[in-house]
């Protein structure tokens, strides 16, 4: 699905992401410092970045986990497969939101990321990690689950999870967006791996909102990515001076 981008006025549109400029540094802290050689000394801040949908979401499909009496039993009430998740005022949660034209990037983390399997539902339903980092799948349910993940560029796999606390490391080797994640065994199981170069990245929360980490000055590109409205993509400027509020919008329909 293809997005436009614009500054000015925003128009009635299905989702939106709203992104603020926080403030600038040199070298490093909250005034003007000697730079270190090498260094780079004009840096903003990307803050308060938001993902919204206007409107009313759609109401998505009952969930029957009549099939495994523990899925069933871990919820009071009948649950409702959402993939659209609006929040207050509109937040988009799930929503991958990263620079295209990123700087050059670091190692990638030593630090692990999680996918875990509770009350028979992933957590959280979109996960990203760096090319390398190592992701750990985790099932916290007292039931058999499976996860099966399809690449199209990294080696897929089908891990069985028999166990309370069972857990398995996995990482990638090449950049791919929206890996599926599947359980076989409970069907209404669903989720995302993104893999990433760089770390000019964030998932939304709840709230729709997300904080990329600081980048220098320059003119970069963003695309936000949901796994069932698509792709919109935009341009931003970071001055010194700051940037004006930038919006990313998907047209109705």
């Amino acid at each position: 699905m293809a997005g436009r981008w614009r500054q000015g006025p925003v128009l009635a549109c299905a989702l939106a992401i709203v992104t603020t400029a926080a403030g600038w540094t040199l070298g490093g802290g909250n005034a003007a410092t000697a730079a270190e050689p090498g260094a780079i000394t004009g840096r903003i801040v990307l803050a308060e970045g938001r993902v919204r949908f206007a409107g009313e979401p759609p109401a998505g499909a009952a969930i029957d986990m009549s099939a495994d009496a523990y899925c069933r039993d871990q919820h009071d009430e009948a649950l409702m497969d959402r993939p659209v998740r609006v929040g207050p005022e509109g937040g988009l949660a799930d929503v991958l939101v990263r620079v295209v034209n990123a700087p050059a990037a670091g190692a990638a983390p030593e630090a692990e990321a999680l996918l875990d399997q509770e009350g028979c539902l992933y957590t959280p339903r979109s996960v990203a990690v760096r090319v390398g980092q190592p992701l750990v799948i985790r099932n916290s349910d007292a039931t058999l689950h499976n996860v099966r993940v399809v690449p199209a560029s990294n080696a897929g796999f089908n891990l069985g999870q028999p166990i309370q606390g069972i857990q398995s490391t996995r990482s990638f080797e090449t950049p791919e967006i929206g890996i599926p994640v599947r359980c076989d065994i409970h069907g209404w199981m669903t989720a995302s791996i993104h893999v990433l170069a760089h770390e000019f990245f964030d998932i939304t929360g709840e709230d729709g909102s997300f904080t990329l980490p600081t980048l220098p000055t320059g003119d970069y590109e963003l695309e936000a990515w949901h796994p069932t409205l698509g792709t919109v993509s935009g341009r931003i400027s970071l001055t010194a001076d700051g940037a004006p509020p930038t919006t990313l919008e998907f047209p109705p329909g």
